[in-house]
């Protein structure tokens, strides 16, 4: 009898422990970092996720090497899963829901049975292809695709003709990197975005003449060997790494066709001495002329509203800077180390100067900063020893840089005697016709008005002043 009774106690436990070892463990909302609908990190241990209703964007790295995990709702609130989100998610077999999903990002999902071991055709999330799984030679995508995330057929061996949907909207990074047998691509208009090397690598791009403009009138690459590219009339967007470390372009003269300059688009171009940016260009993205060895001045048109992180960094023989723009933020690192960097002028329509923006310039003498510019960072010129910042007394950037920089208010100060007096003005009209002209370093003094520009309305200002009629 207390054998029986015995052996039916540890049935009982048995039977309880292997009921619980097979519950999964669902994660608890305080194991969810996010702010303003954005999913930075998750936190839990748990094997089962469902990702918070409030969530609209999954970042980098949120899930990045989580091994318990094995399965995640995605609710319709998600539209962007970001770069390697569930990378090294290698229990991650089941992803259910995303029905919203229009961005999946690069890597997001490799070293998952999710990805792995999935069979079928298209993988997609949403309306995001993330893998081709196909064995056609011939891709002809379905029109439910609106996205091809970033090397969704990469090194494919087979594939030798694509030809987009009709709601195809853009090309990730690498998307058809090293393809090689790909020699017929057929893009309809509404393609708007197309990344860095999509078609590197491949039969097609290789056969294209100079300029190859794909999708909505984007200039994907130059083919080209002339010093002198005048882009084709009608281009909207230089896409990343159109002529990355291209070694013979000297001179570029875009059309009021083109809006939009990609990541890292001319960078490491060595020989790029000038480039005239259009009326029309609203953004220059991130490292767009960066270690460009001999670029030497830049002007940048009233239209631009945004130059990204890194943009012109490293470019050792740059000397001199006039920023224009439609409330323009100058981001991270902009003109950073820029070795013969003397002088900066920036006009009214400026609204930021991000961190580091003009830092690492030891021959960096002057730059204009006016009023009208509402957030300066104190370290925007950090590690320049020889600047004054010429601004007003009642300015954002005295408060924002005193102490850290040598600080002038005497706008107008033409011939940079401490003082502005009608010498001052007629220093100017002198200059502007050419009978005396003064040094480059000296335009920031001269630009009274501060619209990065020295013409006779600056003569006029300083005329004002001394009336005391400003």
């Amino acid at each position: 009898m207390y054998m029986k009774r015995l052996i039916l106690i540890l049935s009982v436990i048995f039977l309880a422990v292997s009921i619980v070892a097979v519950i999964p463990t669902f994660s608890a909302a305080t194991d969810f970092i996010v702010e303003d609908g954005v999913l930075l990190a998750y936190e839990g241990d748990s094997n089962s996720v469902s990702v918070p209703s409030s969530v609209s964007v999954i970042s980098d790295e949120a899930f990045l090497n989580n091994t318990n995990l094995k399965s995640v709702e995605i609710p319709s609130s998600v539209y962007s899963i970001g770069d390697k989100a569930f990378y090294g998610c290698t229990s991650l077999a089941d992803v259910n829901g995303g029905e919203s999903i229009r961005y999946v990002g690069a890597l997001a999902f490799v070293g998952t049975p999710f990805l792995q071991e999935s069979t079928v055709e298209y993988v997609t999330l949403g309306s995001a292809l993330i893998c081709y799984n196909g064995t056609s030679s011939s891709v002809d995508l379905p029109d439910s695709i609106t996205t091809v995330s970033p090397y969704a057929f990469l090194r494919n061996k087979k594939i030798t003709s694509f030809s987009a949907g009709n709601n195809l909207g853009s090309i990730g990074e690498g998307a058809f990197y090293e393809c090689e047998k790909l020699s017929a691509v057929a893009l309809t208009d509404s393609v708007s975005f197309i990344g860095a090397d999509a078609f590197s690598g491949t039969k097609w791009l290789a056969a294209q003449s100079d300029f190859v403009v794909l999708g909505d009138s984007i200039l994907v690459s130059y083919n080209g060997s002339k010093a002198y590219v005048s882009v084709p009339d009608g281009i909207k967007q230089i896409a990343p790494n159109a002529f990355y470390e291209n070694s013979v372009v000297t001179n570029i003269f875009l059309p009021t066709s083109v809006f939009a300059i990609g990541e890292r688009a001319f960078m490491g171009c060595s020989k790029l001495t000038e480039v005239q940016l259009n009326l029309g260009l609203v953004m220059i993205d991130n490292e767009a002329f960066a270690n460009c060895s001999k670029l030497l001045s830049v002007t940048t048109p009233n239209t631009l509203s945004k130059i990204g992180r890194g943009a012109f960094i490293k470019c050792p023989r740059l000397k001199s800077v006039f920023i224009h723009g439609n409330n323009v933020s100058v981001d991270y690192g902009v003109f950073s180390s820029c070795d013969s960097l003397e002088v900066a002028l920036l006009s009214s329509d400026v609204a930021s100067l991000g961190d580091y923006s003009f830092s690492d310039n030891p021959k960096l003498k002057y730059v204009t900063v006016p009023p009208e510019v509402i957030s300066v960072t104190s370290n925007a010129f950090k590690n320049c020893p020889s600047l004054t910042v010429i601004t007003d007394d009642d300015s954002f950037a005295k408060d924002a840089l005193s102490g850290s920089v040598k600080l002038s208010f005497n706008r107008g100060d033409s011939n940079i005697d401490g003082q502005v007096d009608i010498m001052d003005a007629t220093a100017i009209q002198l200059h502007i016709a050419s009978v005396s002209p003064l040094a480059v370093v000296n335009s920031a003094y001269m630009d009274a008005d501060f619209d990065a520009d020295v013409t006779i309305l600056d003569a006029t200002y300083v005329q004002l002043f001394i009336a005391k009629l400003l």
